[in-house]
């Protein structure tokens, strides 16, 4: 992946984490989990997310359904080709936890 890492990658917590499901209000950096560098997660990213999710923060707890995520993908079409990138590596990591998960959780730094 270009812009995600899995926990084994992770170097330091300065990492946005995409959690599957609801989280548990405990656990961290779990190991199915991704993580993006907040170096990556850039304003345009988080406009295009607070679009759709206008309590999105990115320095706390974000749940977000599948209907939300595919909403986002709708407008991530007219934002950056960075934003588009991270979206859809994001999204085919996301096609299977939709599967079993309702919905994933952005934990912010």
């Amino acid at each position: 992946m270009k812009y995600f890492i899995t926990d084994k990658e992770r170097e330091g917590t300065c990492y946005h984490e995409f959690y599957k499901g609801k989280w548990d209000g405990e656990t961290f950096w779990k190991s199915d989990s991704i993580s993006i560098d907040d170096d990556f997660l850039d304003r345009d990213f988080c406009d295009t997310i607070r679009e759709v999710v206008p309590n999105y923060d990115p320095y706390g707890v974000t749940e977000i359904t599948e209907a939300q995520w595919k909403a986002i993908g709708e407008v991530v079409t007219s934002r950056t080709k960075k934003t588009q990138e991270i979206y859809n590596e994001a999204d085919r990591w996301l096609k299977d936890v939709f599967k079993k998960y309702t919905c994933f959780t952005i934990l912010g730094i």
